[in-house]
């Protein structure tokens, strides 16, 4: 009976080690990531993200839950980018402005004209160039998880802009930073300083005349209701990141860690015709509204381009020469 009881026994336990082996998400409890998200549950972009945190969590083997915040609903950008970087499982959605505030050189990403095709976002993040400026974030205690096309902006005014002439003295809405500023001038405009949430009223008072966005900001935003032109200048080829503190992705174990690098790395290649299928419908959406779109010629503003890494002598030495190298 004694043997019978060992055996018994030693095959009890060879039974919970090999189902252990095989189900080893099941002996632990997931990690859990809040999303904090710009934009709001009604954005027509705001599935897409919903897609990418169902895969997160699909290839994770149970490690990873991921529940989506939209509105910045834990808190505004800024503030949550810096509990990330103490080590807050917070993944931001966040533009290359605010990761300049760690690392200077990220601001190369809005130089305008700079980048062409939205392509160019993925190969850019694939360089050298970029691993390096990576490296820098993460000592800042800041980890990439992906890098996405957001959609190319353009500007919304109250005339039809054909060539850089047509803006002087046209007072263009953007956000109060040093890049965003010489966005609007290499547009041939006078910067004007508001925040987003006040750039509506701003054009329905006169404080400003223009105010550039993609199409679908122009549209959610109902900005395009206080002026009748959009001109194409295509001035921005637009980024968009998922951060989280690289203090929480170093102790993940290794199947969450593969889970956001294949996920994160998958997604730009997919949201690229995502967000141009999108465009070509908010363009519909708009000329139905009555805004009247038209090309420019964009010659003399990407020849204003040029110049403005001369404005930022904080960059490394050759980074926009680099940038350029590394997507060409």
């Amino acid at each position: 009976m004694v043997k019978l009881t060992r055996r018994v026994a030693t095959a009890g336990l060879a039974s919970v080690l090999a189902l252990s082996t095989a189900l080893p998400a099941l002996a632990q409890t997931p990690t859990l990531l809040r999303m904090n998200m710009v934009v709001s549950n009604q954005d027509k972009t705001f599935p897409l993200w919903q897609e990418f945190a169902n895969e997160l969590e699909a290839a994770s083997n149970g490690t990873l839950k991921v529940e989506i915040f939209p509105s910045e609903g834990l808190g505004k950008t800024v503030d949550m980018i810096d509990a990330i970087s103490r080590g807050a499982p917070i993944l931001q959605d966040s533009d290359p402005s605010h990761l300049s505030n760690y690392v200077p050189d990220f601001a190369v990403f809005m130089a305008p004209y700079l980048i062409k095709e939205p392509g160019d976002i993925e190969q850019a993040w694939n360089s050298e160039l970029v691993a390096e400026l990576e490296a820098q974030l993460a000592e800042k205690g800041l980890h990439v998880v992906t890098l996405v096309y957001f959609g190319t902006r353009h500007l919304l005014s109250d005339r039809e802009v054909d060539t850089r002439a047509d803006t002087a003295g046209m007072k263009i809405r953007n956000a109060p930073t040093k890049m965003w500023n010489e966005v609007s001038r290499v547009l041939g405009g006078n910067p004007t300083n508001t925040a987003w949430s006040e750039a509506y009223s701003a054009l329905e008072q006169g404080v400003a005349d223009g105010v550039e966005s993609p199409l679908s900001l122009l549209y959610s935003s109902k900005i395009y209701e206080t002026r009748p032109h959009i001109s194409l200048t295509g001035h921005l080829v637009a980024t968009t990141s998922i951060i989280m503190s690289q203090q929480v992705y170093d102790n993940l174990p290794e199947d969450a860690k593969k889970a956001l690098d294949t996920v994160g790395r998958a997604e730009p290649a997919k949201r690229v015709p995502a967000i141009q299928a999108l465009e070509a419908e908010f363009r519909t959406t708009l000329e139905n509204e009555g805004i009247i779109f038209n090309d420019v010629d964009k010659s003399e503003f990407i020849e204003t381009a040029a110049t403005v890494p001369a404005s930022f002598p904080e960059w490394s030495p050759g980074l926009y020469e680099r940038m350029l190298a590394a997507i060409q």
